[in-house]
């Protein structure tokens, strides 16, 4: 009986000791961020394009900005396996040496060439030391990417490329932008490198803005 006693009481010992060894380990929570701190809030908050259960994260950029050259590829990894963000870019204009590449964003955009030539964009100015702050930089860019001189001029002076630039123009504003590259989430929040320490600390702010957001919208009827 003794015997029998013992038996069980090391193995229900032994039982009790497995068990914390296998129980999982309590992961740190996640991070906290504050409105004020390392993102603002916009009020009222401005229009989205409606895309249900979609959060929209618009990029606000400039292509002379090493700081948005340097984003640009970070952002593209950020976006992969997120198929609930709807990700926009809009080219920032806080003066009137920003408009000319802005125009060159949306004839990018309006030749359905946007793609290939975004990076073409950034790749010229950043590693080919071009200036492109008028007409006759934009003019020659696209002509250098096969697109034909009249017609490259013709995007450029239109009425289309104009209201695309005077709207990024209005954005800019609403957003309340202190500089770039800057990122709008919801048309609610504002976040970007100089609320937090550097580009990486801005998309754990990005993760979290979008998480919350996602969960709103999960939660809509």
């Amino acid at each position: 009986m003794r015997q029998s006693f013992t038996y069980f009481a090391v193995l229900l010992l032994t039982l009790t000791l497995s068990a914390c060894a296998t129980a999982p380990t309590e992961k740190p929570p996640p991070p906290s961020y504050h409105q004020g701190s390392q993102f603002i809030r916009i009020k009222p908050p401005l229009p989205v394009n409606e895309h249900p259960g979609k959060v929209e994260v618009v990029e606000m950029f400039f292509y002379a900005c090493p700081h948005c050259y340097r984003l640009d590829p970070k952002l593209e990894q950020w976006l992969q396996n997120k198929p609930y963000v709807e990700f926009h870019r809009i080219p920032a204009i806080v003066g009137p040496t920003w408009a000319d590449q802005a125009r060159a964003f949306y004839m990018a955009k309006a030749l359905g060439r946007l793609d290939e030539l975004h990076p073409e964009l950034f790749k010229a100015i950043h590693k080919d030391g071009k200036q492109i702050y008028n007409s006759y930089g934009v003019i020659d860019l696209f002509v250098s990417h096969g697109v034909d001189r009249q017609q490259a001029l013709k995007l450029y002076y239109s009425d289309a490329i104009a209201q695309a630039v005077n709207d990024a123009r209005v954005r800019t504003v609403k957003y309340r932008l202190n500089g770039v590259p800057a990122v709008v989430i919801n048309g609610e929040y504002v976040t970007a490198p100089y609320f937090v320490h550097n580009q990486e600390e801005m998309l754990k702010v990005l993760d979290f803005l979008v998480t919350r957001e996602w969960n709103k919208t999960e939660t809509k009827p």
